[in-house]
């Protein structure tokens, strides 16, 4: 059985290993500089918000993501993943949705149930 995650684009795959290990700086490089993050009702857009966002929700979550299933549409990647952490119903199945721009970093993500 293959492994869903080694079919990522590089930024993808660069966010998911840096949020899993909690290193928002790094994750950051992934993101285009004027990049759109919506998660929880929230969004924030360009790449100081992102780290921001990243570090209030490893404190307060410590998630980990697993990638269960990727799929190519055109124009957006939509990654299925398992979340778990310390949040009330853990372990939690969500969708990113990637959008990447023309230098193949992460221009937007949308995180949704």
């Amino acid at each position: 059985m293959s492994n869903p995650a080694s079919s990522l684009a590089p930024a993808i795959a660069g966010y998911i290993a840096a949020a899993n290990a909690r290193d928002s700086s790094a994750a950051t490089r992934f993101f285009a500089e004027n990049a759109n993050v919506f998660d929880e009702g929230n969004h924030r857009v360009g790449t100081q918000a992102i780290a921001q966002w990243m570090e209030d929700t490893a404190r307060r979550y410590e998630p980990r993501v697993e990638v269960l299933n990727v799929q190519l549409r055109t124009g957006k990647v939509l990654v299925h993943n398992l979340i778990s952490g310390t949040f009330p119903g853990s372990p939690l199945e969500l969708r990113y949705t990637f959008r990447l721009d023309e230098h193949g970093k992460i221009s937007r993500l949308d995180i949704s149930v």
